[in-house]
């Protein structure tokens, strides 16, 4: 099961972080930022200071608090966390 263990580095828009097999790899997530739904909150995202916010959860996924939306029983709109799986980080990204 691959899983992000260290976040390396982040800047805007990249992360670069290791992997349970010892690899190191780099993400570039602008256009997967400027092309999301509306769920997503793109202007958070795209704010450097808030995209170097970047954590691992328990799981190993990419993950940012409050960047992101769903709809609660009554409809309503509520912040939740916007997250990456590490399949997803590891298969979009480049050994370095």
């Amino acid at each position: 099961m691959l899983k992000a263990v260290e976040i390396i580095n982040s800047n805007p828009y990249k992360i670069v972080c290791k992997f349970n097999t010892g690899e190191i790899r780099e993400i570039n997530l602008e256009n997967l930022i400027l092309e999301s739904n509306s769920l997503v909150n793109k202007e958070k995202l795209l704010d450097p200071a808030f995209f170097n916010k970047a954590a691992i959860g328990n799981f190993g996924e990419l993950f940012w608090e409050n960047a992101a939306y769903i709809r609660d029983l009554k409809g309503e709109m509520i912040s939740c966390e916007f997250d990456l799986s590490p399949e997803f980080v590891y298969f979009n990204s480049k050994n370095i």
